[in-house]
């Protein structure tokens, strides 16, 4: 029994640690995909103009098809020329036109926590 327990165990510590590393570069993909784009509308808005203003991306879900990744993310923003935080809920949809993905960003919620 005690033979058969500790490569389990290992064999589960080293998929966790490949999930949380898969995970990890995914979401610092998505931060460089950001860049230039535009969430929100006239209420609230906010435009990625560089990586250094994602403090934080937690991808919450992520559901995909041949053709379409839709991801559900909870972001900490900050622009460095001006005060204060923001958390934002956003929607972030790659879609397969032709060979190349394109992303889109919808806005769900943003508010100011600093």
């Amino acid at each position: 029994m005690k033979t058969t327990i500790r490569p389990l165990i290992i064999m589960f510590a080293l998929t966790s640690a490949f999930a949380f590393a898969f995970q990890a570069s995914e979401a610092e993909q998505m931060k460089s995909d950001l860049v230039g784009k535009l969430m929100g509308g006239r209420e609230k808005a906010w435009k990625f103009q560089s990586v250094e203003q994602i403090k934080e991306l937690i991808i919450r879900e992520k559901k995909e098809d041949a053709t379409r990744r839709v991801y559900q993310t909870t972001l900490k923003l900050q622009d460095p020329r001006s005060p204060g935080a923001y958390q934002a809920e956003a929607e972030v949809i790659y879609e397969k036109v032709d060979s190349n993905w394109e992303v889109k960003v919808g806005l769900k919620s943003l508010k100011k926590i600093e």
